[in-house]
C-alpha cells in the first residue's frame, strides 16, 4: 500500500489526526486538486509542492524555500522511486494546482 506523507512521517496532522487540533490540518492533507496523484489522497504523495507543510517537523515553509530540503527528504525519494518512470515533476504539479 502506498502511504501518504502524514502516514509516512507520522505527524498526526491529517483530518482527525492526533495533532490536527493543536497544529492544524496539514495543507497537503487538504489540497484536493492533487487528489490521486501518485496514488495518494489529496496531496499526500505530492507534499513537496504545497506551501505550509511541515518539513522534517520544522516550521512550515513556502515552496521556493523548501524545494531544496524536500529533495533530500526520505519520503520524496521514496515516492520518486515508487513512481518511476511516471513520477510527475514539481513543475507539472504546480501547473495542476493553478
Amino acid at each position: 500500500m502506498k502511504k501518504n506523507c502524514w502516514q509516512y512521517m507520522e505527524c498526526g496532522r491529517e483530518p482527525g489526526g492526533e495533532n490536527a487540533s493543536t497544529l492544524g490540518v496539514c495543507p497537503a492533507a487538504a489540497e484536493e486538486k492533487l487528489d490521486g496523484v501518485h496514488g495518494g489522497v489529496n496531496a499526500g504523495r505530492a507534499c513537496w509542492v504545497i506551501a505550509g507543510t511541515f518539513c522534517n517537523c520544522e516550521l512550515p515553509g513556502v515552496f521556493t524555500d523548501k524545494n531544496a530540503s524536500c529533495a533530500e527528504c526520505e519520503f520524496y525519494k521514496l515516492v520518486r522511486q515508487q513512481e518511476y518512470p511516471e513520477f510527475i515533476s514539481s513543475a507539472r504539479l504546480q501547473e495542476m494546482l493553478q
